[in-house]
């Protein structure tokens, strides 16, 4: 029979340690090629051919969406910015005029509408009996 005090021993145990020993393993020859010259050249020139294909792929599709007579990103990033810049503008006039005291319109964009004062009084209800109810 088997000692009960004995502790049981881990059936992945092996395997955990192959695992730690292998990535360290790795760790140290990928960084080993990462520091050399030649992996520099080559990431160089990916990078450059990324850049190129990305360009390239905005333009025709830059020029895909303008037969189709739609905007482009930049166009709407274009239009965002003439839109930020006469909100600037708005806002500096509207400061303007409530320094001045003449301010036509508040701040804070709410429209207030200026209404006659009310002088017509609701009709009066009548009751079943004829007889006229004020309110």
């Amino acid at each position: 029979m088997a000692d009960p005090t004995s502790p049981i021993p881990d059936p992945v145990a092996a395997w955990r340690s192959w695992i730690s020993q292998s990535e360290q393993q790795w760790n140290a020859l990928l960084n080993q090629a990462m520091g050399s010259d030649q992996y520099s050249q080559w990431m160089g020139r990916m990078m450059e051919s990324y850049v190129t294909m990305q360009k390239n792929m905005a333009e025709s599709m830059s020029r895909y969406l303008g037969a189709l007579s739609m905007p482009t990103r930049t166009d709407i990033l274009t239009l965002g910015d003439r839109l930020a810049m006469i909100e600037d503008r708005l806002a500096g006039i509207e400061r303007i005029l409530t320094a001045a005291g003449t301010s036509a319109a508040p701040i804070d964009g709410s429209t207030v509408a200026m209404r006659p004062p009310r002088t017509k009084q609701p009709p009066t209800e009548t009751t079943p009996g004829g007889e006229s109810r004020g309110t």
